[in-house]
C-alpha cells in the first residue's frame, strides 16, 4: 500500500524543482552578435563615424536600440540614402533611424554609404584627436536590455 507524500516532502520537491528551473533559465543563451569587422574613422573633428559588420548566429532577429562609447557624448544610428536617376548626379543624404535589426542567421552591414553610427562630442570626452590604431570600446544596447561591447580600431580610411 502506498503512503501519501508528507507536506514536508512535497515542499522539498517544489523547492528543488524551482531551483532547477531557475538554473536552467540562467543557462539560456543571451543574445549574441559576432563582430566580423569594425573600425572608427579617425578624423580631427568633433564628430566621426563607426562602421561594423555584425553576424547573428541565432534563429531570432536581434534589434539594436542604442549604443555608447567612452569617446563620445552620444551615438546615433544613421542611414545614407541616395537619390537621382538616369544621367543626373547621385545625391546622398543621411537620416537618423531609431534602431537597427540584425536578421536571424544573417548580417547587418554598417558601412560607408549604408547604415553607420555617428559619434558626437568627441572633443568633450577627448582633448586630443583619435590616434591611428587607438582601441575604442563600443557598447550596443539590445532590445530587452542586454548589452554587447566590441573593441574597434581608429583608422584613416
Amino acid at each position: 500500500m502506498r503512503r501519501a507524500p508528507s507536506c514536508k516532502m512535497m515542499l522539498m520537491k517544489r523547492f528543488f524543482l524551482a531551483v532547477f528551473f531557475a538554473l536552467v533559465g540562467l543557462g539560456q543563451a543571451q543574445p549574441t552578435l559576432k563582430l566580423e569587422q569594425g573600425w572608427i574613422r579617425r578624423v580631427p573633428g568633433n564628430i566621426t563615424a563607426a562602421y561594423l559588420v555584425l553576424y547573428n548566429p541565432t534563429n531570432q532577429p536581434i534589434r539594436i536600440v542604442g549604443a555608447s562609447t567612452p569617446i563620445a557624448t552620444r551615438v546615433e544610428f544613421h542611414q545614407t540614402t541616395h537619390t537621382g536617376h538616369d544621367d543626373h548626379l547621385d545625391i546622398s543624404a543621411m537620416k537618423r533611424v531609431e534602431a537597427l535589426t540584425v536578421p536571424a542567421r544573417g548580417r547587418l552591414e554598417i558601412l560607408p554609404g549604408k547604415y553607420h553610427l555617428m559619434l558626437y562630442g568627441l572633443r568633450e570626452k577627448n582633448p586630443r584627436p583619435l590616434q591611428e590604431g587607438q582601441k575604442v570600446p563600443l557598447t550596443l544596447r539590445l532590445q530587452g536590455g542586454a548589452t554587447l561591447t566590441f573593441t574597434l580600431t581608429a583608422e584613416m580610411r
